[in-house]
């Protein structure tokens, strides 16, 4: 088995830039082993913290945008937009 620090383990992500300041190359990622199993990033510069999307919440949102995508195909309302003169 292998050895598991209980400290947080903190990864540079090279050639990302942080979501609230732009600076690039100051994200890490932070994973949490004790008490409970977390992932979140963090910027060193302005300290913005943002965890990881939920999967479930990804996934209906996704589900909702094909759902309103089939409903415009099958009325008709989406495509090219055509003006009279």
């Amino acid at each position: 088995m292998r050895y598991q620090s209980s400290s947080p383990k903190r990864r540079f992500l090279a050639g990302v830039r942080c979501p609230k300041c732009q600076e690039m190359d100051a994200v890490v990622q932070i994973n949490i082993v004790t008490p409970a199993p977390d992932e979140y990033i963090e910027c060193t510069k302005c300290g913005h913290s943002e965890h990881r999307p939920d999967p479930d919440a990804i996934s209906a949102k996704n589900h909702l945008e094909d759902q309103l995508a089939r409903d415009a195909m099958t009325t008709g309302t989406s495509g090219t937009v055509k003006f009279k003169p």
